[in-house]
């Protein structure tokens, strides 16, 4: 398959396309969402005119579809979109969506379990949604306290809905003092901070995530938040802080990592006031109460069912 540029690769979490395309000889730009190796963080592509534009397969359909909008809207005329990735990641059925888009599509490469599609032939521009604010949606999160009107994006944790983790979360809450300094970490669009902005007394609130996309939803969900584009916590001058609550990302890529949850464990204790809070859920099945009383004096489970537990942490041990 013969390529030529300039090229955007989208959402790859590895060098290797990049590497490759750019050894070619070829002119590539980069846009990723997210927040990967310290780097990126974009709700939408950069300005510009490619040839061609790579996009790693999404998690999710709706993720799919508005990726696939916002490389249209940067192709040049008789540009085309490639989609890679597994088979068993349902890579084939991007063809559906990349038929919306293009006059024709194919599937032009197949090796180690993985395709590779292409949307060409010209594209049909009147029904391209763009800019981002194209995909907004509003929604009821049917929660006492959230607004009627919750703002959401597809490829956003949770989008359009409330998962039950955070529910069980959001039910045991612990109330936050007043004036209190609150990070809501791996925030999405801001559900948790929010609610505890909502319920306190004069709360400042932080929103942090990797998503550069549901912090855009977030900074609408909770008015007047700041907000941490980050991946990971933040470096302790941030701090400190009255209370952390997260309900933890729990993914590098499409791959589970509990290691992530161990490392909020581990680097709360420093960004916390000597009588703050570390709040969370979890999964029931993660061996966290060691880790935590590691770096914690007192440990609460403050609530659970058959999937998950939420847990509360407070008095952070001494040590970095």
């Amino acid at each position: 398959m013969e390529l030529s540029g300039p090229v955007l690769v989208i959402e790859d979490p590895l060098p290797d396309v990049v590497n490759v395309l750019t050894s070619a000889g070829l002119e590539v730009g980069v846009w990723n969402r997210r927040v990967l190796d310290g780097k990126g963080g974009d709700p939408w592509p950069p300005s510009g005119s490619f040839h061609i534009a790579a996009l790693r397969l999404p998690r999710g359909k709706d993720e799919l579809s508005m990726s696939l909008h916002a490389a249209a809207s940067v192709l040049q005329p008789g540009g085309s979109i490639l989609v890679y990735g597994a088979k068993d990641e349902g890579v084939q059925a991007a063809l559906g969506p990349l038929g919306d888009l293009f006059k024709e599509t194919a599937t032009v490469a197949i090796g180690d379990h993985c395709r590779v599609l292409k949307g060409f032939g010209g594209r049909d521009v009147r029904g391209l949604r763009t800019p981002l604010v194209a995909w907004k949606s509003r929604v009821s999160l049917d929660f006492p306290g959230l607004p009627s009107d919750w703002i959401s994006y597809p490829g956003v944790f949770a989008h359009n809905r409330l998962d039950k983790g955070t529910r069980l979360l959001l039910d045991a809450l612990p109330p936050v003092p007043p004036g209190a300094r609150v990070l809501d970490y791996g925030s999405g669009s801001g559900v948790v901070g929010y609610l505890a902005w909502n319920r306190g007394k004069d709360v400042v609130v932080e929103l942090l995530d990797v998503d550069s996309v549901a912090l855009e939803a977030a900074k609408e969900n909770v008015p007047g938040s700041i907000i941490h584009l980050h991946d990971g916590l933040p470096p302790v001058e941030v701090g400190p802080f009255d209370a952390i609550l997260s309900n933890p990302p729990f993914h590098r890529g499409k791959a589970e990592d509990p290691e992530m949850v161990v490392e909020l464990i581990r680097g709360a204790r420093a960004l916390l006031r000597p009588k703050g809070m570390l709040v969370f859920v979890a999964q029931r099945r993660l061996p966290l109460k060691g880790s935590l009383h590691e770096h914690f004096r007192d440990v609460t489970v403050l609530a659970e069912d058959s999937t998950f537990r939420v847990w509360m942490a407070q008095k952070p041990t001494k040590g970095t």
